[in-house]
């Protein structure tokens, strides 16, 4: 992923209200190919939590992604 998609996601993630600030942030830090083990040292879980709050919300992100193209 180029550097500017890259700013151009992590913008939209800062924006969207639907994801708390946790999801936030392991959103943004692996966007910049930060680890799930460097993140879950952050927050003080494992990795695989990381990646389970990840999916989630990626899933909550795509979805309100598709909610704005289909009713814009």
């Amino acid at each position: 992923m180029s550097n500017q998609t890259a700013k151009y996601f992590i913008s939209l993630v800062k924006r969207a209200k639907e994801l708390n600030g946790k999801e936030k942030d392991i959103l943004i830090r692996r966007l910049k190919y930060a680890t799930l083990e460097k993140i879950g040292r952050k927050h003080k879980v494992s990795g695989e939590r990381i990646r389970q709050v990840e999916e989630k919300a990626l899933g909550k992100f795509i979805k309100k992604m598709i909610q704005l193209m289909l009713f814009d």
